[in-house]
């Protein structure tokens, strides 16, 4: 999904000048969520859920923010780590076919009034939540589930945040 994301948010600001059909009247329909640096996300949230000094930040952009997971492998990163993503256009039914796909456990849920699914399995959990044309998903991936609390609750209360935050 994240690699699709910048593609499908580039699609969606093309189009040949032409006015499209009207916009749906109800504001419910039209808004989105509230921009925000990682999604309203910050470093010490992350230090809050997973503690302190496992994840640092690696990269912001206007889609989101990933923190990689502090572990090592004699000299080599893990390469996992915590990501929250912001993206229009995606198809809720196809994140869902895909985490499904990767043998992940899906469950429908509600965050702050947004409809969305988690998705997880031993080392990774996910949360995706749609908002209008709207999607914001938040994941984390380790290949150390025992040295974090449970991936979901750390999951869930970033989300949680994130959802105060920016809905």
């Amino acid at each position: 999904a994240a690699l699709v994301c910048p593609l499908a948010a580039l699609l969606v600001g093309c189009g040949d000048g032409a006015p499209g059909p009207a916009a749906p009247t109800t504001r419910a329909a039209e808004a989105g969520f509230r921009g925000g640096d990682c999604n309203g996300i910050t470093d010490q949230d992350i230090s809050s859920a997973a503690g302190p000094g496992m994840f640092s930040l690696a990269v912001v952009g206007d889609a989101g923010c990933f923190w990689q997971e502090n572990t090592m492998f004699d000299t080599v990163g893990a390469g996992m780590g915590i990501s929250t993503w912001w993206y229009r256009g995606s198809d809720m039914d196809t994140e869902r076919l895909l985490e499904q796909q990767a043998g992940r456990t899906v469950v429908e849920l509600s965050l702050d009034g947004n409809k969305g699914f988690k998705a997880y399995d031993t080392n990774a959990c996910s949360i995706y939540v749609a908002k209008g044309g709207d999607v914001i998903t938040w994941s984390i991936q380790t290949m150390n589930p025992a040295m974090l609390p449970d991936l979901c609750s750390m999951i869930e209360r970033l989300a949680t945040l994130s959802q105060e935050r920016v809905n």
